[in-house]
């Protein structure tokens, strides 16, 4: 990160990539390097993660205790110091992120309780300050629900600092509610409602690991430690060592192979294994998809991960393949096949959830073991609706209208393709389908399958040895 610190900004330089929004100065990534200056605290390493804090504090929008005025953004942070104020009608993630209210308030608190002391009193009481008007813009804004999980958790922990720092009352009754019912949901069937998702389970383990270390309560420390850990076997269940994936279904993910983008679940993992173990791309450049994700890291590190002893090795070998089912809610249940060269996931929800070209949602998810060494992938691109099941190496996938598979094979020019019959190298696919009419298009290593006028298909996988 050393070589991406821009003086004269006082910020990180971003990267192609560097995140969702891809930015010139990222703000939010440059609060984590700030965080792991302080850690190592170098020669100069805290002039600069101060001057890093004192950039990112300016860059804040300010809110007015919960005016009627207020906007929707207020209390939220700038993406970079370049970035427009928002106009009347701006579009929440498209010329601001609501959530960097969270994610940087969270990182300011993890900055005061660890390194609060070594800070001068003007900046320690500018970051206390700077939490307030995060808990005032996200309580004015009305738009967060305890469902929206890595959010839900880290809002928690801002309204915890707030109701501390300040001693009021009334905040904290706000403090526990909230978090009563953030844990309330993940009680019901030991699941988050973002379930399965290699990106925000990372984000998950960070505010769980501030409430089981600088909650204020017995409740919120206690919840932190006994979902961490729980999360924790429910991730090392879905986890192939040998594929170093997890298997889906994801409800939200931003890649189809942890060797191939930065996930903070990878970045988690990479904290308890050797590198050469861990889920990430073995090489990474500028290009690397969420290669800022990776900046996370310093932050982990320092809260460490709190693996069940039952866990032993399981992120270092698979001990035996397994199928596995999981319910989300009363309508969601997933069901997945983990092995040593072979991942399958699918889910179901009576045929009201849909995938576009801009979704996270994959419903489907699919990873083999190539011939030549990298990961294939198949999912479901688009669609009204599915539901999908994985049964004995199967997946029976049910539809509306139409469906559209996405394949990719690394291995270049092995693509054969029909309606009835799919190959992609070592990778052998056989359709059945109710489908009028089928079509296909293909580049040397990724093809698009679509079906018309039916409504379920079984694939039946084989991978070749």
């Amino acid at each position: 990160m050393d070589g991406r610190y821009d003086p004269v900004v006082g910020l990180l330089r971003g990267t192609v990539l560097s995140s969702s929004h891809p930015v010139s100065h990222p703000i939010r990534e440059s609060s984590w390097y700030a965080f792991g200056l302080m850690m190592r605290n170098g020669p100069s390493d805290q002039q600069r993660a101060e001057r890093i804090l004192g950039v990112i504090l300016d860059n804040q929008y300010p809110a007015q205790d919960g005016t009627d005025h207020e906007s929707p953004w207020a209390g939220s942070f700038r993406r970079s110091p370049d970035e427009p104020l928002p106009t009347e009608k701006a579009v929440a993630w498209k010329e601001y992120d609501p959530n960097w209210r969270e994610f940087i308030g969270c990182e300011f608190a993890l900055t005061l309780h660890v390194f609060g002391s070594r800070l001068p009193p003007e900046l320690r009481q500018r970051l206390h300050e700077s939490i307030r008007q995060a808990v005032q813009g996200e309580l004015h804004n009305r738009r967060l629900l305890p469902s929206y999980t890595n959010i839900a958790i880290m809002f928690g922990q801002l309204l915890d600092e707030d109701a501390v720092y300040r001693r009021d009352s009334a905040m904290a009754g706000i403090r526990e509610k909230w978090v009563h019912d953030t844990v309330a949901i993940f009680r019901q069937n030991q699941s988050f409602m973002e379930y399965n998702s290699p990106t925000y389970y990372g984000v998950d383990l960070f505010g769980l690991g501030l409430w089981r270390r600088y909650g204020s309560t017995n409740f919120m420390k206690s919840s932190g430690d006994d979902i961490s850990k729980r999360l924790w076997l429910d991730i090392a269940t879905f986890y192939s060592a040998p594929m170093k994936n997890l298997a889906g279904p994801y409800d939200r993910a931003y890649g189809m192979d942890m060797e191939s983008y930065v996930a903070l679940v990878g970045d988690w993992i990479g904290t308890v294994v050797p590198r050469s173990k861990a889920p990430l791309p073995a090489t990474m450049t500028v290009e690397t998809p969420h290669l800022a994700d990776l900046w996370f890291a310093p932050t982990f590190v320092f809260l460490k991960a709190t693996l069940p002893d039952s866990i032993g090795n399981d992120f270092l070998t698979l001990t035996q393949p397994h199928d596995l089912t999981r319910r989300i809610d009363s309508s969601r249940s997933v069901s997945a096949r983990v092995d040593r060269n072979f991942l399958a996931g699918g889910e179901t929800a009576h045929l009201q959830r849909g995938v576009d070209a801009g979704s996270q949602y994959h419903p489907l998810a699919v990873q083999w073991r190539t011939s030549c060494g990298q990961v294939g992938t198949l999912r479901i691109s688009d669609t009204p609706a599915a539901d999908v099941t994985i049964e004995q190496g199967q997946a029976l996938v049910s539809w509306k209208d139409h469906v559209t598979f996405a394949l990719h094979d690394p291995c270049a020019d092995t693509l054969k393709i029909d309606r009835n019959s799919w190959e992609a190298g070592n990778m052998r696919i056989q359709v059945q389908t109710d489908a009028v009419s089928s079509s296909h298009a293909s580049d040397h290593k990724d093809v698009v399958i679509r079906y018309e006028r039916g409504h379920f298909s079984r694939l039946v996988f084989t991978v070749l040895r």
